[in-house]
């Protein structure tokens, strides 16, 4: 019992000297990525909802023509946001925008996912923290060293 409570105590002091090692402000975009805003053919309320918006899919072929952004919602949650354009390329309205959002500190543990359903198509982004090594989930592809998609 005293072995068992004496590792307790060894565990707990590390993580406390560690800082349980999660960032409060964890870095939520490439750093060499510029700011961004939402296509034009998002409209309405949803173009407003989401600041600090920075494209974290470009040159990223597998992502297609979706616009993948990292970004902050109205409550400063670290969010993931995805454009996926009209069909045909033109300006329709069967566009879809959809977002994942979450406090910075399960962000630093587990990044924001979202996914998205609609008009024949559909898919998953999950934007990764820095240093994010855990294993994927079956069915998902790590594109870049922030960011995975599914088809």
């Amino acid at each position: 019992m005293r072995k068992l409570a004496l590792a307790l105590l060894a565990a707990s002091t590390a993580l406390i000297l560690a800082g349980c090692t999660a960032s409060a402000n964890p870095e939520f975009a490439p750093t060499n990525a510029a700011p961004a805003q939402l296509p034009e053919w998002v409209v309405g309320v949803a173009a407003e909802e989401y600041s600090d918006l920075t494209l974290v899919s470009e040159g990223i072929d597998e992502v297609g023509e979706n616009l993948i952004y990292s970004g902050h919602d109205s409550e400063d949650n670290v969010c993931i946001v995805v454009a996926v354009p009209p069909t045909g390329g033109g300006d329709g309205d069967d566009w879809l925008l959809s977002a994942g959002c979450g406090p910075a500190a399960i962000f630093a543990e587990n990044g924001a996912m979202v996914s998205y359903r609609g008009g024949g198509r559909s898919g998953g982004a999950h934007l990764l923290p820095p240093g994010f090594d855990k294993p994927l989930e079956a069915g998902w592809s790590r594109v870049s060293p922030q960011l995975a998609i599914r088809d």
